[in-house]
This record gives C-alpha cells, structure tokens and sequence, in this order.
C-alpha cells in the first residue's frame, strides 16, 4: 500500500487559497487559484485522503518558470504574516481562516 502524502491548504491575505503537497518534508506538487474553483479543493483533498499522488495522476499545475514546487512553497511561506495553514492532513483550522477558507470548508 502506499505511503499516503501530507499536504497544506494555504490561505494568503488576500484571500487566494493554495494546495501544497509533501513527500516527506518535500513539497513535491503546489497549485494556486482555488478561491475561484473550491470544488476543485474539496475534490483534490478527498483524492489525497483516498491515497492520490498528483505527480503519479498526472494533475495539472501551473508553476513560473524556472521554479519547483519548493521553491514556490519556500518563497510563499518565507514572510512571517500574510498567509495561513488552514487545513493539513490532520484537521481543519477554521479559527485560521478568512472568507475564502471559509467558503471552501463551509458552505
């Protein structure tokens, strides 16, 4: 059986919400923009509870050019402020979250 992967849902200041996924301490899979398809999240997290890998399913990401999805993660999470962790694979945080996690987690 495989290992199933960790991940983060971020939730940035401005209300943009993200999927990071790790392999060990790796973040091996990041997507943006799920604020404006949070079905998608709900979806992409039911599948990685039920055992997905994104890199093995073939899911779709859009990085910048020149970056892995660490490098993005590190850059997101380097500054102090501005973001939150509002859901992992151990819980839901919804004292964390601004509108968008919100709607995501509760409607």
């Amino acid at each position: 059986m495989a290992k199933k992967l960790s991940y983060q849902v971020l939730e940035d200041n401005g209300g943009g919400l993200h999927l990071a996924v790790f392999n060990g301490s790796e973040c091996i899979w990041f997507a943006s923009g799920y604020q404006f398809i949070p079905g998608n999240l709900q979806a992409d997290i039911k599948a990685l509870q039920n055992g997905a890998n994104p890199l093995e399913d073939d899911w779709e990401t859009y990085l910048p050019e020149d970056y892995t999805p660490q490098r993005l993660y590190d850059e997101f999470t380097n500054h102090k402020h501005g973001w939150q962790v509002i859901a992992d694979e151990t819980g839901i945080y919804p004292e964390r979250m601004g509108v968008a996690g919100r709607m995501v987690f509760w409607t």
